[in-house]
């Protein structure tokens, strides 16, 4: 019998994204204050599921 995983997805920082993309991180800052890139804040520090960075590619793209 096999144990579910608890791994949690790694989850990307900021500048992290901002790279991935090759944008500014004054502009993944815009795209999290104006609602259109989820993030999880954990105490100060925000982060970004890859899952949720997909949806927002997918929903830009197709826009």
């Amino acid at each position: 019998m096999t144990k579910p995983s608890s791994r949690l997805p790694a989850l990307m920082t900021i500048p992290e994204v901002a790279e991935r993309l090759q944008v500014s991180i004054k502009t993944i800052r815009r795209w999290i204050a104006s609602g259109d890139l989820p993030t999880v804040r954990l105490g100060h520090q925000i982060r970004i599921q890859p899952k949720d960075l997909d949806i927002f590619l997918r929903q830009r793209w197709t826009s």
